[in-house]
């Protein structure tokens, strides 16, 4: 791999020591690199500078996201090197691993069909709780070709320009509607079975994994605006809210008998749990514990969706939903 073929853009907010190991693990690799910081309280633009990383901070003259980081952080990578022609994503709650560069790169160059490429996310402390757990199944994709990526992947340069970066108007649910977009171009998106880094998802709290939920629903409302997750929008309605609301306006005005009707629950929790579910581990506490987590995460997600609605309402500018801190 040629080191001035493709660069970094990180992106992140009062990540602290997260982020002191995010750039070290960048910076050995003696790659192009930008951090893009979102407005942080703590100490993390001072400790990017001190290690001569090139540091954005964004102002707050328009909302602040992911999307608006990324390509900020994208703009500010090519004005300094404009031969490059690949550009890796990362978040500064990560740390690089040193040979995914190399691994991205050379699927991107054996297929020019290929316009974006992923790998295998490990969560850093997976064991530390089971919401870090949680999260460790999430960011698992199958090998081979998929729908979309996470917020960690390798892009080809030319096609990210075409597509215009990332939708800024968009607080959560970006890369999917980027992936779409691309997809729709002809281009695909690869998942390889190597080690792009780790992550450290922080959530140790029950709240935070609320919170973050919290956050998916916003983005599944978000995304019935450019026509994506409409399945996960209407499921997270029905069980998070027409659901219960049938069950408390049926037992008060018809009968007392609609209680049974929440036994739906655990026959969902079963329902998934006996699906091809495909979370990266054969462990059968694993399956039985994200099948609970996502029937219960419905709940949090209705009230994403309700807080999209009202925002919409009330014309106000989406703010983003932070689960950590």
């Amino acid at each position: 791999m040629n080191n001035k073929e493709v660069g970094v853009v990180i992106i992140g907010r009062n990540e602290g020591e997260r982020l002191i190991l995010c750039l070290e693990s960048i910076l050995k690799l003696q790659v192009p690199c930008i951090y893009v910081d979102s407005q942080s309280k703590d100490n993390s633009v001072a400790e990017a500078e001190r290690r001569g990383v090139t540091t954005v901070v964004l102002d707050t003259s328009a909302p602040i996201n992911a999307s608006r980081a990324r390509n900020t952080g994208f703009k500010a990578l090519m004005a300094g090197n404009p031969d490059l022609e690949f550009v890796h994503f990362i978040d500064a709650d990560c740390e690089l691993d040193i040979s995914w560069l190399e691994h991205a790169v050379n699927k991107l160059k054996a297929s020019s069909e290929v316009a974006v490429v992923c790998g295998r996310l490990l969560e850093k402390y997976r064991n530390e709780s089971i919401y870090m757990r949680l999260c460790a199944m999430d960011w698992y994709h199958p090998e081979g070709f998929v729908d979309s990526c996470g917020g960690i992947a390798t892009y080809r340069r030319e096609i990210f320009e075409v597509q215009k970066g990332f939708n800024a108007g968009l607080v959560s649910g970006e890369e999917p509607e980027l992936c779409s977009r691309i997809r729709n171009a002809g281009k695909k998106i690869l998942c390889i079975n190597a080690e792009m880094g780790t992550h450290d998802s922080a959530m140790r709290h029950f709240s935070q994994w609320w919170n973050r939920c919290v956050k998916v629903g916003f983005g599944y409302a978000n995304g019935a605006k450019w026509g994506g997750w409409q399945k996960q929008y209407r499921s997270s309605l029905v069980w998070g809210a027409v659901l219960p609301l049938v069950v408390v306006i049926g037992g008060i005005f018809i009968s007392p008998y609609f209680i049974v009707l929440l036994g739906l629950y655990p026959l969902q929790v079963l329902k998934i749990y006996m699906s091809k579910l495909d979370v990266g581990s054969k462990s059968t506490y694993d399956k039985f514990l994200y099948a609970l987590f996502c029937v219960i995460a419905k709940f949090p997600e209705t009230i994403g969706v309700v807080k999209f609605l009202i925002s919409c309402v009330q014309g106000q500018q989406q703010k983003i939903i932070e689960y950590k801190g």
